[in-house]
């Protein structure tokens, strides 16, 4: 699979996100996924991956000249390929530190298993990504869709904590203490002042429209990928 592939297969994960919710492409700073993977599991493995909003590039036999040139974030195998050994030797030299994921079974699982490994991988880099928001640490920027999005200090410290628990309900309790520090006391209207106005710069701003900011009545909030059945109240 050469370069021109590789962009088609991009331009295709895209065309797969933007059907499956409305909303700009996914930016260039998405989670890369290389699917090693054949036939009917692998195929619906591939559109539910793409659903996580994730650039996802399908191989064959020749994922290790893909990997050279993809540079993926994960690599997911559903099962073992032929002759393991060699050519997993080969990819680890190709894209060290790279982890390899082998799955089976469910796609539902799988997903999961690899949104896991993705997550963690997040909270140890210097970018936090869910979905198509992309948090730089170090340079204290924050893209969704691949648009900037200017946060205020205290924002920022609130989207961090909510990127680093991913699809994590979070109290009001635990979030004051986090933000705030321990001082802050019990001003539970402090975290929804500044949730909604999170929400009005990740969820509305530029046309977004699809929300990533969740509330859950009488637990918290909780932020995960764009879901377009989903509802924030």
């Amino acid at each position: 699979m050469g370069t021109e592939q590789i962009a088609t297969a991009r331009r295709e994960s895209v065309s797969a996100v933007e059907a499956a919710r409305p909303g700009p492409v996914v930016p260039a700073a998405a989670v890369r996924v290389l699917l090693v993977a054949g036939g009917g599991d692998g195929r619906a493995l591939g559109v539910a991956l793409r659903g996580e909003g994730w650039c996802v590039v399908s191989a064959g036999v020749e994922f290790v000249a893909v990997a050279r040139e993809f540079r993926p974030d994960v690599v997911v195998l559903p099962g073992i390929p032929a002759d393991p050994r060699g050519r997993l030797a080969q990819l680890e030299e190709v894209v060290p530190e790279v982890p390899v994921l082998f799955v089976s079974g469910d796609v539902a699982r799988a997903v999961a298993r690899v949104r896991a490994l993705v997550e963690s991988a997040g909270e140890r880099a210097p970018h936090l990504i869910v979905g198509d928001l992309v948090m730089d640490e170090e340079g204290r920027e924050v893209t969704r869709c691949g648009e900037p999005v200017r946060l205020t200090a205290t924002e920022f410290e609130l989207l961090r904590y909510l990127m680093r628990n991913p699809r994590r309900v979070l109290s009001k309790a635990q979030i004051l203490e986090r933000v705030w520090g321990a001082g802050a006391g019990a001003r539970g209207n402090l975290v929804e002042l500044y949730i909604s106005y999170l929400r009005r710069k990740i969820d509305v701003g530029a046309g977004r429209g699809v929300p990533m900011i969740h509330t859950r009545r009488g637990a918290g909030y909780v932020l995960k990928a764009a879901d377009p059945g989903a509802d924030a109240r």
